[in-house]
């Protein structure tokens, strides 16, 4: 069974941080992990990512830049990840059902308490790299045993 969703970091560049979210539940729960969720039946992924950032921060997001595909082998599923990231957003930030949200500085990120994944590909994500990956994951569903990522540009 293959879950097509969407990944969006909102990057504050200025600053140097990034927002994460708590995950309160689905299979991100209790990990700090970026905005987004499954793409709904006829939606594009640029505009799953741009209502799922909505739905779960409150804020409006412009031009999310595509930097490819996350695919990942875990919980016997396989999902389709598109990742975008944007600088462009507007309105006033809320909790939600979703999760706390917080910002990090990018040299202070929680990798401890996130996917296992995102030590490999946060950091071309963050220098504007367009790539395709793809990672499977253990019998627990915690650790990388093999990554695969692709650099497009």
């Amino acid at each position: 069974m293959t879950v097509r969703a969407t990944n969006c970091h909102i990057i504050d560049r200025k600053k140097g941080r990034m927002l994460l979210k708590l995950a309160t539940r689905g299979v991100s729960k209790g990990k700090w992990n970026c905005l987004g969720g499954k793409i709904e039946k006829g939606e594009s992924a640029s505009n799953g990512a741009i209502r799922e950032v909505y739905e779960e921060s409150g804020l409006r997001i412009r031009k999310p830049f595509y930097h490819g595909t996350l695919m990942f082998h875990v919980y016997g599923k396989v999902f389709n990840v598109s990742l975008f990231s944007t600088s462009s957003f507007s309105g006033r930030m809320r909790r939600t059902d979703e999760g706390r949200l917080k910002w990090f500085y990018f040299d202070k990120l929680p990798y401890g308490e996130m996917w296992d994944d995102d030590k490999y590909w946060i950091v071309p994500m963050l220098h504007g790299r367009v790539f395709d990956s793809e990672f499977y994951y253990d019998k627990r569903n915690k650790k990388v045993i093999k990554a695969v990522i692709r650099i497009r540009n």
